[in-house]
């Protein structure tokens, strides 16, 4: 997969950016052929050698179209998690590291649902921030939004299906 100066990427682990630079870098006494992205969220980027890229799961943000499919799985009736924590924090970081962003989207419903129930353990809360941190770094580069304009997007769309949930009951 091609990539160039100013596309827009996700990295299933590390979030959503823009490519920077094409470079070469000495890497352990070689020159390698890098690839280099500006992460949306915080100051961190990724150098990433081109021999890793297809392995990385990097990818070119979604359409419109699968991130309005994504945040309407916000709305959508949460699935039950496993009760063993370890079970149900090993699925929720199955979820956000497919690099979908329904996916992602299901493991922030999910979690939410689930700790109006429970209090979230701090496992939790860590796949919880990373979640919310990469579909919302997705969803503000699909919409040429600010990173926390699209995190309160996402908010705004997971506590508005819950408190219209609790008014139908």
């Amino acid at each position: 997969m091609d990539f160039d100066v100013h596309d827009k990427v996700v990295h299933p682990l590390h979030g959503a950016g823009v490519v920077t630079e094409i470079c070469r870098k000495d890497i352990s006494g070689d020159m390698v052929d890098c690839i280099v992205i500006k992460l949306v969220a915080g100051r961190a980027g990724i150098l990433l050698p081109f021999d890793s890229i297809r392995e990385s799961g990097l990818r070119r943000v979604c359409s419109n179209e699968d991130m309005d499919e994504a945040l309407t799985v916000l709305s959508n009736t949460a699935e039950d998690l496993p009760r063993d924590w370890r079970r149900r924090i090993e699925v929720l970081r199955e979820r956000v590291h497919s690099g979908d962003p329904s996916m992602i989207a299901s493991a922030v419903r999910d979690v939410l649902a689930r700790s109006s129930i429970s209090k979230m353990n701090p496992s939790e809360k860590r796949v919880f921030t990373e979640a919310i941190g990469v579909l919302a770094g997705e969803l503000s580069l699909v919409n040429n939004i600010e990173f926390q304009g699209a995190r309160q997007m996402i908010e705004k769309r997971v506590t508005g299906a819950r408190r219209k949930k609790k008014q139908q009951a």
